[in-house]
């Protein structure tokens, strides 16, 4: 056997070892059976540490899925609250767990360093019909515009995901962000584990149904893995920022624009360089 023909095959024996490298990023306001945020969403809140095990519970049920599909790597994000979401001792011990901050302009990302991107407990961006505590990084903000097209945290991930050549492969939240984010990746899987009921209250799947659903997403998502391609934004970039009227501070609503020869460089000149 030729040295050539030697090298071919491990090289290819070791492709099929890898797997498929996975980021899973994680909020919490849409997770089944969070809907009051007043109570469910912040720590020292009465129900926080009830959100904490839901969010925990889906978040493990997409790392199986991903397991069982033939992921060989899985790095979950504390993505909610500054990181105050998650414990190390509860997560999925296939997965590795990234906490703190502040949030790097990168999100955590480079070049290829994953084959693709989940989100569990995904909200809508701010002022989404039907959207469960829907928002945009914070109850002040009215919208935000990049190059024009209203994105939310979703279309945030999804430009900067794509400025790395990494597509999101799969999206778990309720159902005004399912259809957020199949607006970006219309032929992925997308599990909404609950919608709007009445004017702010949730119909959830039970917790057992949502992480079978999450699960059977995730392994399906795994394994099409190199069907999705990235969403790619041609620059220049410009991000505004639409601030809601808050007396007395803000008497009047205001914008904040950030600009970028590209979308990483728009990210940097909003929160600063890594």
């Amino acid at each position: 056997m030729t040295r050539v023909l030697l090298a071919v095959l491990l090289f290819a024996s070791t492709c099929l070892a890898q797997g498929a490298r996975i980021f899973i990023i994680t909020d919490m306001e849409g997770v089944g059976g969070v809907n009051d945020r007043e109570e469910q969403v912040l720590p020292g809140q009465r129900r926080f540490p009830e959100s904490q095990r839901l969010l925990t519970g889906e978040i493990n049920a997409a790392v199986q899925g991903a397991v069982t599909a033939g992921a060989t790597e899985i790095v979950v994000w504390d993505g909610h609250d500054g990181s105050r979401s998650l414990s190390i001792d509860e997560i999925h011990p296939a997965a590795k767990l990234i906490q703190g901050k502040p949030t790097p302009a990168n999100y955590y990302l480079a070049p290829r360093l994953y084959d693709g991107i989940m989100f569990i407990g995904q909200h809508a961006m701010a002022g989404t019909q039907n959207g469960l505590i829907a928002h945009s990084q914070s109850h002040s903000i009215k919208r935000i515009t990049i190059n024009g097209k209203e994105a939310g945290e979703i279309g945030q991930i999804v430009a900067i995901s794509g400025y790395f050549d990494i597509p999101v492969i799969m999206l778990a939240g309720d159902q005004a962000a399912c259809d957020e984010f199949l607006s970006y990746q219309p032929k992925a899987p997308a599990v909404a584990v609950k919608r709007l009921a009445g004017k702010a209250s949730s119909l959830s799947l039970s917790h057992a149904e949502a992480k079978r659903r999450i699960e059977s997403a995730a392994r399906e998502a795994v394994l099409r893995v190199k069907e999705f391609k990235p969403w790619k934004l041609a620059g220049p970039v410009e991000m505004v920022f639409e601030f809601l009227p808050q007396p007395p501070e803000r008497p009047a609503a205001r914008s904040v624009t950030y600009r970028g020869a590209t979308v990483l460089e728009a990210f940097e000149a909003w929160l600063g360089k890594p």
